[in-house]
């Protein structure tokens, strides 16, 4: 399958071209796979094969009549909608759509009906959260290429690969590369590791985001220097912020360490996934993988006693280093006192916007 998105509705008066039936059927079958009560009425009720397999490799839009009863059954017995409302059609970033992807954030997306809706698709429907995750916990599992010869490790160099799965639980869909029942909000980085080792994501520079992205249903555009990069806008910060107001996420490369080249324009990724609701420098709030742990990001250089540092002494020595940085970080105080010393030295010095697809 390559289809990585919903391009126009499917089901009962939907648009229903054929890709996004396909589309549409492969979700369904995820649920069927996983939802003993769902797959039984299923079914019963002769709409798609218990077993999953009626799944047509190419179907034809006149399967939208059947493709829509099982989406008004999904409604109505997974999502306990009442049956005026189950209109049996997917419209694109609807509820629906998120609560078949089982996808958890990033909001603005409340339970419709006060009856009792199942644990998973209630997460899906009215979760504002993103999945994190401490990449120091895979210590043991390994990433696709070497360095000096060494396999490495998530817990080493696995925070790009950590950021991109816990956006997935949040704007993330199933794609053909899931292993099978997997939704969006059970996506862990041992998933997405082995998506992209048996995808070619790796090479010997390390992980390639423009392969895996697709493969965990994002978009991706990367702003910076850097060799895959776009150029960076007039003002990154509104960009950024415009991305995330919008409901998208930001992967946000930061730099944290007292050395800094050219070669390398960052150290560290986070997640940027909402604006803060609190007051003061904390504007945004991110996840850092290292630790799993919640923490802020500032628009204000202010909040980066290091940020001013640094431009202090490029002023007076042009000579040396300096990377402008547009988002700096907040401390978490769940961290240990060594990781809170260097997130408030984070200074975001490029970024990648990730949206659902």
């Amino acid at each position: 399958m390559t289809m990585v998105h919903l391009t126009c509705s499917v089901g009962l008066g939907g648009v229903n071209l054929p890709t996004d039936l396909k589309e549409v059927r492969f979700l369904l079958d995820l649920h069927i796979f996983g939802n003993s009560k769902f797959r039984e009425h299923c079914g019963a009720a002769g709409l798609l094969a218990a077993d999953g397999m009626s799944l047509m490799p190419d179907p034809d839009p006149a399967s939208a009549a059947i493709t829509g009863s099982a989406v008004a059954q999904f409604q109505n017995k997974v999502m306990w909608w009442v049956l005026e409302r189950c209109d049996g059609r997917v419209d694109t970033k609807g509820n629906t759509w998120t609560a078949l992807t089982g996808a958890v954030g990033p909001g603005n997306i409340n339970p419709v009906d006060s009856g009792p809706v199942m644990n998973p698709i209630k997460d899906a429907l009215g979760n504002a959260a993103f999945q994190p995750y401490n990449q120091g916990a895979y210590e043991s599992e390994k990433l696709g290429y070497q360095r000096d010869g060494k396999d490495v490790s998530i817990a080493q160099e696995g925070c790009f690969l950590c950021v991109l799965t816990m956006a997935a639980t949040g704007i993330g869909r199933p794609t053909s590369s899931w292993p099978k029942g997997i939704l969006a909000k059970d996506l862990t980085p041992i998933h997405a590791n082995k998506i992209a080792k048996d995808n070619n994501c790796y090479s010997k520079d390390g992980l390639n985001p423009f392969t895996l992205a697709p493969l965990l249903g994002m978009s991706i555009e990367r702003f910076g220097a850097g060799q895959w990069d776009k150029p960076l806008p007039a003002n990154p910060t509104d960009h950024a912020e415009g991305h995330i107001g919008a409901g998208g996420v930001v992967a946000a490369h930061v730099d944290y360490k007292d050395k800094h080249s050219d070669k390398s324009l960052g150290d560290h990724w986070v997640l940027v996934t909402n604006k803060a609701s609190g007051s003061g420098l904390h504007h945004f709030d991110a996840i850092d993988p290292s630790g799993g742990v919640w923490m802020g990001m500032s628009k204000n250089s202010a909040a980066c006693m290091r940020d001013t540092d640094l431009l202090t002494e490029w002023l007076a020595d042009p000579s040396k280093d300096y990377h402008r940085a547009y988002l700096f970080g907040i401390p978490s105080p769940k961290s240990t006192v060594e990781r809170q010393g260097f997130q408030s030295n984070y200074r975001m010095v490029r970024y990648c916007l990730l949206s659902s697809c």
